[in-house]
């Protein structure tokens, strides 16, 4: 029997020795090991990602959360909980037609809807007039007729005139030289923003883009148009800006002069003046002929200044508007 158990416990060694060697034999796996392991995923096949696909669902202006950006979004700027950080709105620009001669504002109704002319010019009481030699010589017109209507538009009491010939929206913003080309007022050459407070004037009607768009291209007139509005407005905070159209060309072009950039002017005076609340009156669609140039009896020297039948149209045009002011 002690043989026995003495064979039985020599037998649990060695068991026991083999199975400590097979241990042995493995690798430890630890955090920081390479080998694979349970702590590293299996490869997988992943697609190539540009930024480009990486483009957020939520357009960029929209206050609705990633739950519904799915809806239609509105654009608003009268939400005070979610306002957009560090950007501006303004009206959208006029949607026009490439092919169209015509500006996508018509001219104003002839309609006087039943006003008599007193009661009409009334609404030029506060008004002046401002711009180059064409409207130089509508205010050389409308001197004409009160001479036969002492109340033409007002009369002496009602509008009054800042014009020039070879005056600006880029000149406007000059100093006052011995060769600049700034209107007077009582006798005395200044700039627009100094002399309509003195006026008093609370209408500004301003026509330019003669002496303008050759020289500076449409995009920096219009920047010069806004220059010159916010200081006037500096000098007179309750002023209300009436910009009219830039009339055309008799047979489309009078030196470096188009009808064709005169029309791109106006059409981007529309979205100025839309963006920043100014009323734009269309006065160049009304004397234009099939063309969109300057018709030829309207036509005073064979470009662009005008007859006094052109300044009937005028006349026609603007009591009309402020008819549809005053109703």
């Amino acid at each position: 029997m002690k043989h026995i158990k003495s064979v039985l416990s020599l037998s649990l060694c060695v068991v026991m020795l083999f199975a400590l060697c097979a241990c042995s034999d493995e690798t430890p796996v630890s955090s920081g090991s390479s080998s694979p392991s349970a702590s590293t995923p299996p490869q997988t096949d992943t697609p190539d990602i540009s930024t480009s696909d990486l483009i957020s669902d939520i357009p960029i202006f929209s206050t609705s959360s990633p739950q519904t950006s799915s809806q239609d979004v509105t654009f608003t700027t009268t939400s005070p909980e979610t306002p957009p950080s560090g950007t501006t709105t303004s009206a959208p620009p006029v949607v026009t037609d490439p092919n169209s001669l015509l500006l996508p504002i018509a001219p104003p109704s002839t309609d006087t809807l039943g006003l008599s002319d007193t009661e009409i010019f009334s609404f030029f009481d506060d008004a002046v007039f401002v711009g180059d030699s064409i409207s130089l010589g509508w205010r050389n017109y409308v001197m004409s007729m009160r001479k036969t209507d002492s109340l033409f538009f007002g009369g002496s009491d009602g509008a009054q005139f800042l014009v020039s010939g070879s005056l600006g929206a880029g000149n406007s913003l000059w100093e006052v030289t011995s060769e600049s080309v700034h209107p007077s007022y009582q006798g005395e050459q200044m700039q627009l923003w100094k002399s309509i407070p003195l006026i008093g004037a609370k209408k500004v009607f301003v026509m330019f883009g003669l002496n303008d768009v050759a020289l500076y291209g449409v995009e920096q007139t219009v920047e010069n148009f806004d220059t010159l509005f916010s200081k006037i407005k500096e000098a007179v905070p309750d002023v209300q800006f009436y910009v009219l159209s830039a009339t055309y060309v008799k047979d489309g072009r009078y030196g470096q002069l188009t009808s064709a950039d005169l029309r791109s002017l106006n059409l981007a005076l529309i979205d100025f003046c839309a963006q920043n609340g100014y009323e734009f009156i269309n006065i160049a669609d009304a004397l234009a002929d099939a063309d969109g140039n300057l018709k030829a009896n309207y036509c005073s020297d064979g470009s662009v200044h005008q007859t006094n039948e052109a300044y009937g149209v005028w006349t026609a045009l603007l009591k009309g508007y402020a008819a549809s002011q005053l109703t």
